[in-house]
C-alpha cells in the first residue's frame, strides 16, 4: 500500500504535533523563497537554457533528489542542502517558461499575475478542504489521483509526438483536469501535516506540498495560455 495513502492515525501530543507542523510549514516557506531565487537567477541564463540542453539536465536533477529523498532527508545537513537545491532548480526550469509567457502573449504580465493569484486562492481552498472534512482524503480519492496524475504524464509524452493532441480545446481539457487533480493532491497532503504531523520527516511532506503548489501552478498557467492571444 502506497504510505501516502495510509489512514491518518493521530499518535503524537499536541505540542509534539504542533512543532512538527510548524517544521513542515517553515521548509515550504523556504522552498518558495528559493524558487523565486531560482526564477530571478535563471531569468538572466534563460536563453542558454533554452538553447542548450541543459535545462534538461537540471529537470534530471530534480527527478534525482527527489526520488532519492527518503534516503538523504535524515542526514544533516545534506538534507537541508538537497532541499533549498531542489526548489532553486526548479525556479531555474521555470525561468523560461515565465519569459516565455511575459513575451509569447499579449497580455502575458496579468496571465501571470493571474496564475499566481488563482495558486494562492486554489491553495486556500485546499487547506479548507483538508480541515473540513472528517474523513481521510487519502483513502476517499488515493487511487483515482494516482491514477490520474500517471493518465497526465502518459498523454503529455503524446502531445510529443502527435501535434493534434496539442489544439486549444484539448490543452484546455488536460490543463482543467491537472488543476482539479493536483488541488485534491494539495489537500491530501495539507489533511496528513494537520492530523499526523509525519514527525519522521518534515521534509518530505514539505517536497510533497511544494510539488503540489508547484504542479498546480503549472497546469493553471498552462490553464490561462491555452486561449490567449499571441503577439503578432
Amino acid at each position: 500500500m502506497n504510505p501516502r495513502f495510509m489512514p491518518v492515525i493521530d499518535v503524537t501530543s499536541a505540542p509534539t504535533r504542533s512543532q512538527s507542523v510548524a517544521s513542515v510549514y517553515g521548509l515550504l516557506f523556504l522552498a518558495l523563497l528559493f524558487t523565486l531565487f531560482g526564477c530571478a537567477v535563471g531569468a538572466t541564463v534563460a536563453l542558454p537554457l533554452m538553447t542548450s540542453g541543459w535545462i534538461g539536465l537540471l529537470f534530471i536533477l530534480e527527478l534525482a533528489i527527489v526520488w532519492t529523498a527518503p534516503r538523504w532527508t535524515r542526514s544533516t545537513p545534506l538534507n537541508y542542502v538537497l532541499f533549498l537545491a531542489f526548489p532553486f532548480l526548479s525556479g531555474l526550469t521555470l525561468a523560461p517558461v515565465i519569459i516565455s509567457v511575459l513575451a509569447g502573449y499579449a497580455n502575458g504580465a496579468s496571465i501571470l499575475l493571474n496564475a499566481l493569484i488563482a495558486t494562492g486562492l486554489m491553495t486556500l481552498s485546499s487547506a479548507v478542504l483538508a480541515s473540513m472534512t472528517r474523513g481521510n482524503l487519502g483513502g476517499m480519492f488515493g487511487q483515482f489521483l494516482l491514477q490520474a496524475v500517471l493518465g497526465l504524464v502518459i498523454f503529455a509524452i503524446l502531445q510529443m509526438f502527435f501535434p493534434a493532441l496539442r489544439s486549444e480545446g484539448i490543452e484546455l481539457i488536460v490543463s482543467g483536469i491537472g488543476i482539479v487533480v493536483f488541488s485534491l493532491f494539495l489537500a491530501v497532503d495539507i489533511q496528513r501535516v494537520q492530523r499526523r504531523g509525519d514527525l519522521d520527516s518534515p521534509f518530505l511532506m514539505a517536497i510533497a506540498l511544494y510539488l503540489d503548489i508547484f504542479n498546480l501552478f503549472l497546469f493553471i498557467l498552462r490553464f490561462m495560455t491555452s486561449g490567449a492571444e499571441r503577439r503578432q
